[in-house]
């Protein structure tokens, strides 16, 4: 979005937390959630709609929180985060996520370049990995990259198949770093899985594959049994050649943001 000249983007969240998804659990982050989406995904529990204010919690876990007025420049958004920045929260990365990050990547193709000198820390997004147009616009800035496969047995939504495949055929050959999640529950279809399969097979990407299975803390009832986990782990190796974790949102279970 551009405000009198000026690129600006609707920014929801920023704060600092331990990672909760993916094979990067525990690293200490600085995240900045971006409003928007273009999926409604029927376990999500983020919400997505554009909002007035940016909520700040400035002191990590403290649950209070200060506020600015959406949208947030270039400017303002980098020094709202080199002022959390501070040497004694220890942050290992700048974490993009959403949302859907992308849906503002005018914004991030300014944003991205400042933000790795300013800030001095690898940049990871989290992505519905469907959006490969704006992806490559971004991507050379990129160090890490938690890419969903949504699988429209769980989503209740259209595949995107052809996205996906796309999405990371840019992550092979521009080398990054990649992890690709996929979220079960017990509507899972063993086609999806072998769909799923084959794309990451015949893109040759060595990014870690995470089955990220539903729990009681996610809005959905469809919770996934421990019998249907450990198939859907063996049949997704088995495709694979290597293997696959189980390994569900943490940050819930231990009550962080």
């Amino acid at each position: 979005m551009k405000e009198s000249g000026e690129i600006t983007a609707f920014v929801s969240e920023i704060f600092s937390s331990a990672q909760g998804e993916g094979i990067h659990i525990g690293r200490r982050q600085l995240f900045v959630r971006f409003c928007g989406c273009h999926r409604s995904c029927l376990y999500c529990d983020t919400p997505i709609e554009r909002t007035e204010t940016v909520a700040i919690e400035k002191e990590p876990g403290s649950g209070l929180i200060n506020t600015v007025p959406n949208p947030l420049t270039v400017e303002t958004l980098l020094a709202l985060l080199t002022e959390m920045n501070r040497p004694e929260y220890a942050h290992d990365d700048l974490f993009i996520t959403g949302g859907e990050p992308l849906l503002q990547a005018d914004f991030l193709a300014a944003f991205l370049p400042e933000a790795r000198k300013q800030l001095d820390l690898p940049v990871h997004l989290e992505t519905s990995g469907d959006l490969p147009g704006p992806f490559v616009r971004i991507v050379e800035w990129i160090d890490h990259v938690l890419m969903d496969i949504k699988l429209p047995s769980v989503t209740g939504e259209p595949a995107a198949w052809e996205m996906h495949r796309t999405f990371l055929d840019i992550i092979e050959a521009e080398e990054t770093g990649a992890t690709i999640k996929l979220v079960v529950s017990a509507d899972t279809a063993d086609e999806d899985l072998a769909q799923a399969a084959e794309i990451i097979r015949d893109s040759a990407t060595q990014a870690a594959v995470v089955l990220q299975p539903m729990t009681a803390a996610s809005k959905t009832e469809r919770v996934p049994t421990a019998k249907q986990v450990l198939a859907w782990q063996s049949q997704m190796a088995v495709a694979l050649g290597h293997s696959v974790r189980v390994i569900p949102q943490c940050h819930k279970l231990m009550g962080l943001m």
